[in-house]
């Protein structure tokens, strides 16, 4: 199962450089994609951030949320079960090594995601990110851009 970071996640939604190997990759999947709540609320929070950032317009983030829910709605995302109990035991212990990786709090969340959904494979452009996933025992795929 291919968990995506949401800097990759935003990639299938907004134009931007690394989208078209992100599309490759999840097109290379025959199952639905992870999505939990956290990733959720920042890919929204992202969309709008771009209105603000006047990159795009409130409508088209309006458009690519409700693409967001469409897509959930036709099963190619799902909402896993995730102990909040265990997240946070996961987190723990990989935060320990932000001292060696500087990673930040959500970088760490997602690769902790990850390890508790038992995603076979990892993607995002964030290079602390990558070497956290790989510590933690995951398939790091770096998107060629």
């Amino acid at each position: 199962m291919l968990y995506l970071d949401t800097s990759a996640l935003l990639k299938l939604y907004i134009r931007e450089l690394g989208s078209e190997a992100v599309q490759a990759c999840v097109a290379g999947q025959d199952q639905p994609l992870p999505i939990w709540e956290m990733q959720e609320a920042e890919l929204i929070n992202a969309l709008r951030l771009k209105v603000f950032w006047k990159e795009i317009t409130s409508a088209q983030a309006n458009t690519q949320m409700e693409l967001l829910s469409k897509r959930r709605r036709l099963g190619l995302y799902f909402f896993p079960e995730i102990q909040r109990s265990n997240l946070m035991d996961t987190f723990r212990r990989l935060s320990a090594e932000t001292p060696r990786l500087g990673c930040r709090t959500m970088d760490i969340f997602h690769v902790a995601c990850a390890v508790e959904i038992a995603a076979t494979e990892f993607l995002t452009f964030d290079h602390r990110q990558r070497s956290l996933a790989a510590h933690a025992g995951l398939k790091v795929t770096v998107p060629t851009v």
